[in-house]
């Protein structure tokens, strides 16, 4: 038997509205037009949108802004985070459990239960297994489910949102993730947040929201010494840090704290920056920084290769063998097909945003001036499906 679910009175989920007030913070075009897709989005309607983006950019505050521009946003919203259930409780906790199921087992209604007329939100769905992903896809298929050790098959209306710090795409060209999946979630959209020193105008707004949510000045050669840096960590890591030199400097937050902050937290996997020697004796030259040494490096290739290829991306991820099939062996292991045309397109794409180099081939493929002629290039940065 199988039974549809009544939509009962909106909820609200608590938290929802976060720090953050669910806002998109944020004066730079790129998050400008973002704000624009997601009021699209939510305008049209959408039964499942991918949002990707690195660590710490704040894609749960994307997916409560899309949710609050839908017309769902009164409904349930539900947050299940990926990879913090353990995989045996997985299935109880997303589908619910019967009565019986196992020893203690009582009848419990799981997320996708509790959300019926309102939002999922899967937080990083790549680390779930595979045949979990099979059973989510039904489910935004608008098929039945049962709960653990039940007989009764239940339809939910829900709509989901997905997010990946990985490529998806990339993920699914190497089977680590089911294709059915990743063509269904991205059916409606996707949303890619781009990371912090490609907003570099937006660490102002953010430190000076910051500084108004927490009654704290944030003087001008703090947001000067923000500006300078890299944030690897991105919004997470800008906020730790503000929170840390707020502490330091008694309430305000000045470019001594900040300087200090950064050096007490170093982006993970990557030392802590030395001490500096007292005023007027001479310290041991600096090593070299391997890390930053090899995102020059590949960041070198990228360009060089986009130079050689003539502005052609797909050409430019084949010169760099991104085409070639995970252990391949660095042999070119078969004809270039448009499977393997659009695989090295889709990783150049990636690498281009992951070494911060999207700007500048951007800048690069810019139109030329009236009267000037490009050549014609076959394949450009289209992609072609199997």
């Amino acid at each position: 038997m199988t039974v549809a679910l009544a939509v009962g009175q909106p909820a609200i989920a608590s938290g929802a509205e976060t720090a953050a007030g669910g806002r998109l913070l944020g004066v730079s075009p790129v998050i400008v037009r973002l704000r624009a897709e997601i009021a699209t989005l939510g305008r049209a309607g959408f039964r499942a949108v991918l949002v990707q983006g690195e660590s710490g950019v704040g894609k749960e505050i994307v997916a409560e802004a899309l949710r609050a521009a839908s017309a769902r946003r009164r409904a349930p919203y539900e947050v299940f985070d990926c990879p913090a259930v353990p995989e045996d409780h997985l299935e109880s906790e997303l589908f619910g459990t019967a009565r019986g199921a196992f020893p203690g087992a009582v009848d419990k209604p799981g997320a996708l239960e509790r959300a019926h007329g309102g939002t999922v939100f899967f937080d990083e769905i790549a680390a779930m297994r595979r045949d979990h992903q099979a059973k989510v896809l039904r489910t935004i298929e608008g098929k039945a489910f049962r709960r653990v050790g039940g007989t009764t098959g239940i339809v939910a209306d829900v709509a989901v949102i997905a997010a990946a710090h990985e490529d998806l795409a990339v993920l699914a060209a190497r089977n680590a993730f089911r294709h059915d999946l990743f063509y269904r979630l991205v059916h409606d959209g996707i949303l890619t947040v781009p990371p912090l020193r490609e907003r570099r105008e937006d660490v102002a707004v953010l430190a000076r929201d910051f500084g108004a949510r927490t009654a704290t000045r944030v003087d001008a050669c703090a947001l000067d010494a923000l500006a300078e840096h890299d944030w690897p960590g991105n919004v997470r890591q800008l906020l730790t840090v503000l929170r840390v030199a707020r502490r330091l400097g008694d309430g305000v937050v000045s470019g001594e704290a900040v300087e200090i902050a950064l050096r007490r937290f170093p982006h993970p996997g990557r030392p802590p920056a030395p001490s500096r020697p007292p005023a007027g004796e001479a310290g041991p030259a600096p090593a070299p920084d391997f890390h930053a040494v090899t995102v020059r490096a590949q960041r070198r290739a990228l360009l060089s290769a986009f130079e050689v290829a003539g502005g052609n991306k797909t050409a430019a991820g084949v010169l760099l063998g991104f085409h070639r099939s995970p252990g391949g062996g660095g042999a070119d292991d078969g004809p270039l097909t448009e499977a393997r045309r659009n695989l090295a397109l889709r990783k150049f794409r990636y690498w281009s945003a992951r070494l911060g180099v999207a700007p500048l081939l951007a800048r690069a493929a810019a139109p030329l001036p009236a009267g000037a002629a490009r050549a014609p290039e076959r394949g450009g940065d289209e992609i072609v499906e199997d």
